[in-house]
């Protein structure tokens, strides 16, 4: 009966989390809880200290230097807002390729010691595209003015995302703008070889389904057709799934128009909704999270990001909680970032984020399992509290994921081609026993 009452529990938690995301919404304007630091906040436990915008003055409180930031944070989202930049610069886009080479040049150039401004006019220089040598000309121009790097960047959020600004906001202000530039490289580059392994994972059977469908659709509409008027003439009795696939092949010959419309106007359709609507994400997510193996891999996606971005955020000397809102707008999934949105909250209050992740009492062997984040990752989190090592034991966390998703895609790219082949094999292999049957009973008619 506990049992029971447990999973009915569960059941409608899911439903009422659900309920919240889907008709959840961020009013603009609306005013985030102050973050008031306590004594036992988990940022003070990890020795981060926050990104302060200038030297406060001796003397001065804690709630003056946090309405100091508040102001300052108000001053860069108005200059932001009224900024006026040209219709190239408003609709310019960088790869991550483009923002990776950038991000290289500049580890590079002031790594060894060259000024920020001559760094960014050497790589101007460099550049060849216009609208982009443009950027690199307005954001020194605004430098000149007295603009930090980051400020610059904030200045372009289409072209960086606010987690690389405050990468190097944060670098600016401690100090370790080429250490900062060059973890963020190196982070950047190992995304993209996940990336990679990712995409090389499914390119394998995406190749078989495809020669599949092309070999499908040339036996429908060139061979059976042909096969069909003869099996007319001659008079022969069709089996039923000869019929079938005469059937289909008499449909895609003559009513293509419909189909191939139907085809486009489906995909559009279904990625308009799984995509842009907030209900279509919600179930898309649901759908993936049960799926056996995509939903260990998704979430294992979502554990690595989250921590690779708090541990370097963290690094950088950025607020845990603001380290959490800046990675909540950085993950996709809307369950997490709900569950972001719920541990910053809580930190603000004066929990601890081990705690909100279900580790309620590691002494007492007190859990509560968490449906998003692994205990396995919230005693890791308890530990670095506890030591002051939160980023460190993230990178762990990140490093752990990032290994089990490795093995994981291998393991699926070995087991995903045979079955392949035997999938194709076996629509081929049907057509054609479809397609030879019929002649079992020629000898019979002709007699």
């Amino acid at each position: 009966m506990t049992a029971l009452a447990l999973k009915l529990r569960d059941l409608f938690s899911d439903l009422w989390l659900d309920l919240a995301l889907m008709f959840s919404r961020k009013p603009k304007g609306k005013k985030e809880i102050k973050e008031t630091p306590v004594a036992h906040a988990p940022e003070a436990a990890a020795g981060v200290m926050p990104v302060s915008t200038g030297a406060p003055k001796a003397g001065t409180g804690m709630s003056q230097i946090m309405d100091m930031r508040a102001k300052h944070a108000k001053e860069k989202q108005e200059r932001i807002k009224n900024a006026r930049f040209s219709f190239g610069l408003k609709h310019l886009k960088l790869s991550k390729n483009a923002r990776l080479a950038f991000y290289d040049q500049m580890s590079t150039l002031v790594g060894s010691g060259v000024p920020l401004i001559d760094s960014l006019s050497i790589i101007q220089a460099q550049e060849r595209n216009k609208n982009v040598k443009k950027l690199y000309a307005e954001m020194i121009h605004e430098i000149n003015g007295g603009l930090s790097l980051a400020e610059s960047m904030e200045l372009f959020p289409h072209i960086f995302p606010k987690m690389q600004s405050a990468l190097v906001e944060a670098a600016e202000a401690s100090g370790n703008l080429k250490e900062v530039l060059a973890e963020l490289v190196e982070e950047m580059e190992a995304s993209q070889d996940f990336l990679k392994k990712v995409t090389g994972a499914m390119v394998y059977p995406l190749i078989l389904i495809f020669l599949a469908l092309f070999l499908v659709t040339g036996m429908m509409v060139f061979v059976i057709p042909k096969i069909a008027a003869m099996y007319e003439q001659a008079n022969v009795k069709l089996p039923g799934i000869t019929q079938v696939v005469i059937n289909i092949s008499n449909f895609v010959v003559n009513k293509w128009p419909i189909l191939l419309g139907g085809i486009i106007g489906g995909v559009v359709a279904l990625y308009i909704f799984f995509s842009k609507l907030r209900i279509g994400r919600l179930i898309l997510e649901k759908f993936v999270s049960v799926i056996p193996v995509a939903g260990r891999i998704a979430k294992e996606k979502n554990i690595m990001i989250i921590a690779s971005n708090m541990a370097m955020l963290m690094k950088s000397g950025v607020l845990i909680t603001e380290a959490f809102a800046i990675t909540e707008k950085t993950v996709s999934n809307l369950h997490y970032q709900k569950a972001l949105e719920k541990i910053r909250l809580g930190v603000v209050m004066g929990k601890e984020v081990s705690q909100m992740m279900g580790l309620e009492d590691i002494r007492a062997q007190k859990f509560k399992e968490h449906k998003l984040f692994p205990l396995q990752m919230a005693q890791l989190i308890h530990i670095g509290e506890k030591t002051g090592t939160i980023a460190s034991m993230l990178a762990k966390v990140k490093k752990n994921y990032h290994k089990s998703i490795d093995y994981t895609l291998r393991n699926i790219s070995t087991m995903v081609e045979p079955l392949m082949i035997f999938i194709v094999a076996a629509l081929v292999g049907t057509i054609l026993m479809a397609v030879m049957l019929p002649f079992f009973y020629i000898g019979s008619t002709i007699s």
